[in-house]
């Protein structure tokens, strides 16, 4: 969720739905989430830990050799100039730079970025064994952690008492 915030902007509300009809224990096992920002963007998230699918981050982003990797996306952000997939880090457009105008009947094309792929947990507690000597500053700062749980805990009361929560 600190992705999304980070490159979308901050969260103005939410409403979600959740279920454990699944696995019927007594937390969620499956979760939909509809987002408002405060830029006025819309979103949607599902999270599910009940699906067969190649869309999960662990199995997306190469970060930890334990999970077999697929050649998919784990999020897509789309916006009125293109098309954001994480990972692969692929960027969908149309080139209006060149008097193209935006149009479903134009192409569109794709640029993928590539970055260099690291055992994310050794690199996660590096970085926190540098921020305990003092050698580095937390990368996320304890304001951005408590802005995250604000709106996880929203989440939860809204699928709960089945209302929008501004935040």
């Amino acid at each position: 969720m600190d992705l999304i915030r980070y490159l979308v902007g901050e969260i103005a509300s939410v409403q979600a739905i959740e279920s454990n009809k699944t696995r019927k224990t007594q937390i969620e096992d499956t979760t939909v989430i509809l987002l408002q920002f405060k830029n006025g963007a819309l979103g949607i998230m599902t999270v599910s830990d009940t699906i067969v699918s190649p869309l999960s981050w662990e199995l997306t982003a190469k970060e930890n050799p334990a999970y077999p990797a697929t050649k998919q996306n784990c999020y897509s952000i789309g916006g009125t100039h293109g098309t954001l997939e994480i990972p692969p880090g692929r960027i969908w457009s149309q080139d209006t730079k060149n008097g193209v105008e935006r149009s479903w009947w134009n192409p569109i094309n794709n640029d993928a970025y590539t970055v260099e792929v690291a055992d994310s947990l050794d690199v996660q507690i590096d970085h926190f064994c540098d921020v305990i000597e003092g050698k580095a500053k937390p990368i996320v700062s304890g304001e951005e952690g408590l802005k995250l749980l604000r709106v996880i805990e929203a989440i939860k009361q809204t699928a709960e008492n089945k209302t929008t929560i501004h935040l």
